[in-house]
């Protein structure tokens, strides 16, 4: 009993923290953050997110019943490394769309950056799968925290409790993957220091 609880928790939170929700929510972060540009007209704002949604969580969603009919994979949480590279190539190729759209339109840099720095972190993570079976989930967290740490370095934005949040979330889905048995902590911690050091280098240099 305790264990099919602990299991169905353990599910629960690694759905939670999805990797195809973290653009979007670091999005809305940004534009939220105390910064100047959160200053943005709100239907702006919603203009920005939706386009992010869209391109970076919507569509791949709808891919999923597409990689089930053309036997691409055969199950989303236990899927191999193999299983994710075609799926995985396919969500990258949607990132790099959403990242050309975003370019094109007249934003601020800063947003610019993180499109950026999102699409760089799935297209190494794709890069590294042929190798490791690195976790998409603490990438997709790691570069939140980067994004928050980067906020507070370049516009001394207080958000300490935003990042202490953060950092709990990391810990407790890197403790629900590993109880899934999805990825060994070495693809964890890799998977993490991935998508922080990506997003954090990218927003302070670009």
């Amino acid at each position: 009993m305790i264990q099919t609880a602990m299991k169905v928790s353990a599910r629960v939170i690694s759905w939670l923290f999805h990797p195809l929700l973290m653009p979007t929510l670091g999005l809305l972060i940004l534009l939220n953050s105390g910064t100047y540009i959160s200053l943005l007209d709100p239907a702006a704002k919603r203009a920005i997110l939706f386009v992010m949604a869209l391109g970076t969580l919507l569509f791949p969603l709808i891919m999923v019943p597409v990689f089930y009919y053309r036997n691409l994979v055969t199950g989303i949480q236990q899927a191999s490394r193999e299983e994710r590279l075609i799926p995985m190539l396919i969500v990258t190729i949607l990132y790099i769309i959403t990242l050309v759209y975003f370019l094109r339109l007249p934003l601020n840099r800063i947003i610019h950056s993180y499109a950026l720095a999102i699409t760089l972190s799935v297209f190494l993570l794709l890069v590294a799968s042929y190798w490791y079976n690195l976790s998409g989930h603490m990438t997709g967290l790691g570069g939140m925290t980067g994004l928050i740490i980067a906020l507070v370095l370049l516009y001394g934005t207080p958000l300490m409790g935003l990042l202490i949040l953060t950092l709990l979330a990391s810990g407790l889905t890197g403790t629900a993957i590993l109880w899934l048995k999805e990825h060994r902590s070495g693809e964890i911690y890799t998977g993490y220091l991935l998508g922080f050091a990506v997003v954090l280098t990218t927003l302070l240099l670009y």
